[in-house]
């Protein structure tokens, strides 16, 4: 079972973090069509137990309609989209840490990049904001 912190080292060890705090990271990743999305992982407590919340923005809530954001998460394998308190559509996966090993977390986190990534071009008028 990794602990959050050995979780972070993998991660610093990995990536060149934007973010490095001791309950979250962010990391900015570079997509092959030269567009750049950025993840935040952060460790948080749910059922008595440590939980790891991979995070991105995809779009403005206004940009995104409702039912569409409603009709996608259905498709999604890792992930659902919702409206964070900036009113901003975040797509987010929630994993609890004690079974999470290397693929446990790189899989999310890749995922999450490439669907944010590409719901952003879609949704956020093809700009690359997040």
């Amino acid at each position: 079972m990794p602990t959050w912190t050995e979780l972070q080292e993998y991660a610093r060890s990995k990536y060149l973090l934007d973010d490095d705090e001791e309950t979250f990271f962010s990391l900015v990743f570079n997509m092959d069509s030269g567009r750049t999305q950025k993840i935040r992982v952060r460790s948080f407590q749910a059922f008595d137990e440590a939980w790891v919340e991979f995070r991105s923005v995809v779009c403005k809530g206004s940009e995104m309609p409702a039912v569409v954001a409603l009709r996608k998460n259905a498709d999604f394998a890792i992930g659902a989209l919702a409206l964070d308190s900036d009113e901003d559509y975040v797509l987010v996966h929630n994993a609890p840490l004690s079974t999470m090993d290397p693929a446990e977390f790189e899989r999310p986190l890749n995922v999450i990049a490439g669907t944010a990534d590409s719901l952003e071009k879609d949704y956020s008028a093809g700009t690359d904001d997040w």
